[in-house]
């Protein structure tokens, strides 16, 4: 993740299936995560997760959930919510 379009969601899904693919021996599927996802991440994104990474004490899920909100926030989901929601098919003129 790097760019401001992209999406953090797909990121993590893109990468965890990337590290399932790799195992290494005595080490936790949490830990390979954590020692490869930094290399995952660019510009802003790379930032963030150097400001971050002492606050979330190796828990994987509370750093996937801080990276979304971080990178897709609430407004962001109640925008595309309300788009969905609003969304009505126009009439054809034949």
């Amino acid at each position: 993740l790097g760019e401001d379009d992209e999406n953090p969601y797909s990121h993590l899904n893109e990468f965890e299936q990337t590290c399932a693919c790799l195992r290494i021996a005595g080490m936790s599927d949490e830990t390979l995560r954590w020692k490869l996802f930094p290399f995952s991440l660019m510009g802003k994104a790379k930032r963030w997760y150097k400001l971050t990474i002492g606050s979330r004490q190796g828990d994987w899920e509370a750093l996937c959930s801080s990276f979304c909100l971080q990178f897709f926030p609430i407004s962001r989901v109640v925008s595309l919510r309300s788009e969905v929601l609003s969304f009505k098919q126009e009439e054809k003129n034949l």
